[in-house]
């Protein structure tokens, strides 16, 4: 069983570290990366559903794999390249995520895991964050391009 100083000093990388996604700053090479992932998307025909449903198979899941393998599904079916597949879009956030594996590795040096199953977790966790603010994002910068069921006026 984890300690509760192990558990707070986790949950308070993955914070720090969806701060990093999330936000650019100019010093922190690869920070804001879901910004630019959000607003790489708003440029293709990916919808809403799309991102929202990989927002819920992350959060619904527990291996990474299932999350990547959706990514990967939805760029093999986009035979016109307008959506996952445009501009290789799709494989870039999935290598993304996969990369996220350094951040892992990074808090493990500091700290020895628990269990075995401790990597594969919180690897789960940062993907969980990423994607998080990546569907956050896309909603903020995607122009409605007709009224859906959210803003049609009163």
């Amino acid at each position: 069983m984890r300690s509760p100083e192990f558990e707070m000093k986790r949950r308070r990388f993955i914070a720090e570290k969806g701060d990093y996604y999330a936000i650019p700053v100019q010093s922190q090479t690869g920070s804001g990366a879901a910004k630019g992932f959000a607003e790489e998307l708003t440029r293709t025909r990916v919808d809403k559903a799309n991102i929202r449903g990989l927002e819920s198979l992350a959060w619904s899941t527990d291996s990474v794999a299932d999350v990547l393998d959706y990514i990967r599904m939805r760029v093999g079916r986009d035979q016109r390249n307008t959506g996952w597949a445009q501009s290789r879009i799709g494989i870039k956030l999935a290598d993304h995520l996969e990369a996220l594996r350094k951040d892992t590795n990074e808090f493990f040096t500091e700290s020895n895991p628990a269990q075995e199953d401790d990597l594969r977790l919180l690897h789960l966790d940062l993907c969980r964050e990423f994607i998080k603010h990546l569907t956050a994002l896309y909603e903020f910068y995607k122009k409605p391009e007709a009224y859906d069921d959210e803003s049609k006026p009163l």
